[in-house]
C-alpha cells in the first residue's frame, strides 16, 4: 500500500524551499542596485537616483521577509535539541544585545531569578529576544520604556510574562499578530516584517506550552506564556 504524503509537511518543505532559493536572487537585487547608485554621476536626475532607492528600499524589505519566512519553515525542518536550559543566562545575553537601545531611551528593564527549564537553548533566546525587542520597538513617544519578566511556579507549568509599557494592542487584533507577516503599523511608523510572535508561539507550542496576550498592568501589552515543569 503506497505511503499517503502530509500535505502540511509538504507545505512546509515547500516554504523553505521557496523561502531558501528566493533570497539569494534579492539579495543580488539589492547589492546590484546599490552598486549602480553608488557608480551613478553626480549629474544623473535625481529622479532615477529615487527610483534607484524605491528598489533597494523595496529589495531589502522583501528580502527581510523572505528571512522571516525561512526562519519559521525552519522550525519544521531542522530538529530541536533540548537540554536544561538556564533561562537567566538566556535573558541576561538578551538584555545585553538591546543595552544600546534600552540606553538610548532610557529604559528600565527589570527580571526576577528564572529557574531552569528543558529546551532547546537557541529557541529560548529567540522567544525572549522577539518579546523584548518588541516591548521596546513599540514604546510610546517620548515615554522611557518600562519592561518587567515575571516568572511564576504552578504544579506543572512555569508561568511567565513580558510586560511594557508601550503602545499596546487592540484585543481585537490579539488573534491576528500572531499570524506569518501580519503588522498593524506601516513600516515608516513601526519598522519590521510581522514575523515576531509568529516565531515565539510556533516554540512555544512546540515545547508544550501556551501562550496568550493580555493589557498589561503598566499600560501597554502583556505576553503571557507557560514552559513545562
Amino acid at each position: 500500500m503506497p505511503v499517503q504524503s502530509d500535505p502540511s509537511e509538504e507545505f512546509k518543505d515547500f516554504a523553505y524551499i521557496v523561502s531558501h532559493d528566493l533570497a539569494g536572487p534579492v539579495r543580488s537585487m539589492v547589492a546590484f542596485s546599490q552598486l549602480l547608485k553608488e557608480n551613478m554621476p553626480a549629474a544623473e536626475k535625481a529622479e532615477d537616483q529615487l527610483h534607484l532607492d524605491l528598489i533597494v528600499e523595496s529589495g531589502q524589505k522583501l528580502f527581510d521577509m523572505i528571512q522571516g519566512l525561512l526562519a519559521f519553515s525552519r522550525l519544521n525542518t531542522v530538529p530541536r535539541s533540548r537540554a536544561l536550559v538556564e533561562l537567566e543566562i538566556v535573558v541576561a545575553r538578551c538584555y545585553m544585545q538591546l543595552q544600546p537601545q534600552l540606553d538610548a531611551t532610557k529604559g528600565h528593564f527589570n527580571y526576577p531569578r528564572m529557574p531552569e527549564v528543558s529546551a532547546d537553548a537557541q529557541q529560548m533566546q529567540t522567544v525572549f529576544y522577539c518579546l523584548l525587542d518588541n516591548a521596546l520597538k513599540f514604546r510610546k513617544p517620548d515615554v522611557a520604556p518600562d519592561i518587567r519578566i515575571r516568572c511564576d511556579k504552578t504544579s506543572d507549568f512555569w508561568e511567565f510574562s513580558v510586560s511594557d509599557s508601550g503602545i499596546g494592542i487592540d484585543p481585537l487584533f490579539y488573534d491576528d499578530v500572531f499570524r506569518p507577516l501580519r503588522k498593524l503599523h506601516t513600516d515608516e511608523v513601526y519598522p519590521g516584517v510581522g514575523m515576531g510572535l509568529t516565531l515565539t508561539r510556533k516554540i512555544i507550542l512546540a515545547h508544550g506550552g501556551q501562550i496568550w496576550l493580555e493589557p498589561s498592568d503598566i499600560g501597554g501589552l502583556k505576553v503571557r506564556f507557560t514552559l513545562p515543569r
